[in-house]
């Protein structure tokens, strides 16, 4: 099957390390500490490597798949399971990748709320940014792409602050070392899973990447930076809080950044939450994006009017998620629905399409070998 993007809508192969890091770091990096410590406990660094490893070899069935096929998944669907099967599963997809938009969306907005702007409503910073959103996305691809790049370098220097934590921390928080059973650490191991999902948007989007089978080492370099920084992260967090202070703290990452002392600027958590819309952006805009993507080709159509459609929707479940108790109880159930789509559905097609492939391979006959032709004599014999 071929890749019927032009190339000039495409991006070189290297931009999908940002693609796929940018859309996994989001605002979950800012108190996933909180969760996955009530499992694991204090060994539960060794779930987000765990976590992580297992992310690179769902990815590896979905670049499988994907290459086997040159397409993306609107049509592979189809192709599989044919038009009224492949349609509902892209109906699912589409609005499942709506729901980790709105997720990350409205997480963000409660950051803002209750760390910069406690008297602001809901309604009004979204009408801040929506027409952010829209402009990006409208914009096609490449300029998605951009904004991942962008959202991966500029707030990468954050990071470096957290040596200044690390410096105040005690290590003996982390020892002794795999102190946990197997199943306090599959807990944090479950619990993890919603920090990196996202990457299975590749399924979307591969269409876009110039020749994309070379561009699978760049997407394994983006979960390998991605799992390095939550390990990292998830130490320092570890070593800084103890156990019992961690469980009450909502925002972790925030509260470490709360200590930094810096001259000119006295609260230095204000310039991490701003620095984040740049992180976050790239992820909720991948996301809309290949939500809108999918309802269009699956219903035809134009992408202005499905965009739009999305944005009053996220606006209004934005308005409607009003309170912590609902926005955790949207960041469980999306959690729970990304763990379904990844570590179940991913293998389903990953194993639906070798089984197809060798069915495919037994049903063809070989070729009647034709017999030699004779030499004809010469006249002349």
């Amino acid at each position: 099957m071929e890749n019927n993007v032009k190339e000039q809508f495409q991006v070189s192969p290297s931009f999908l390390f940002f693609l796929i890091h940018s859309v996994q770091v989001g605002v979950g990096m800012l108190g996933f500490q909180r969760y996955i410590v009530k499992g694991g406990g204090h060994d539960a660094w060794i779930s987000v490597i765990a976590s992580g490893l297992a992310v690179s070899v769902l990815f590896w069935m979905c670049f499988y798949v994907l290459k086997r096929e040159n397409t993306d998944v609107i049509q592979i669907h189809r192709l599989y399971f044919g038009k009224w099967i492949g349609n509902l599963f892209n109906i699912i997809l589409c609005l499942y990748f709506f729901s980790f938009a709105i997720t990350i969306y409205r997480t963000y907005i409660e950051v803002l709320q209750v760390w910069m702007f406690p008297r602001l409503t809901t309604w009004s910073i979204s009408l801040i940014y929506l027409p952010l959103i829209y402009y990006i996305i409208s914009g096609g691809f490449r300029v998605i792409t951009g904004i991942a790049f962008f959202g991966v370098v500029l707030p990468l220097p954050l990071f470096f602050s957290l040596f200044y934590p690390l410096s105040l921390g005690e290590v003996n928080n982390i020892l002794p070392i795999l102190d946990h059973s197997f199943g306090e650490l599959f807990t944090s191991f479950k619990t993890m899973t919603f920090s990196y999902l996202g990457f299975e948007s590749i399924l979307f989007f591969y269409p876009y990447i110039k020749n994309g089978p070379s561009s699978y080492k760049w997407g394994q370099a983006g979960l390998l930076f991605t799992t390095v920084l939550y390990t990292f992260l998830t130490i320092v967090t570890f070593v800084y809080f103890s156990q019992g202070q961690l469980l009450k703290t909502i925002w972790p990452t925030l509260t470490m950044a709360k200590i930094i002392e810096i001259p000119f600027i006295q609260r230095f958590e204000y310039v991490v939450i701003s620095l984040w819309l740049l992180v976050v952006l790239p992820a909720i805009c991948t996301t809309l994006w290949c939500s809108v993507r999918g309802m269009r080709r699956t219903f035809r159509g134009k992408s202005t009017i499905y965009l739009l459609v999305f944005m009053l929707t996220l606006l209004a479940l934005s308005i409607f998620f009003d309170n912590r108790k609902n926005i955790d109880l949207l960041n469980n159930t999306v959690s729970q629905i990304g763990t379904y789509v990844i570590y179940f559905y991913i293998p389903f097609l990953f194993i639906f399409s070798i089984i197809r492939s060798k069915i495919k391979g037994s049903k063809r006959t070989p070729e009647p070998q034709q017999e030699p032709q004779k030499k004809s004599e010469s006249p002349s014999s």
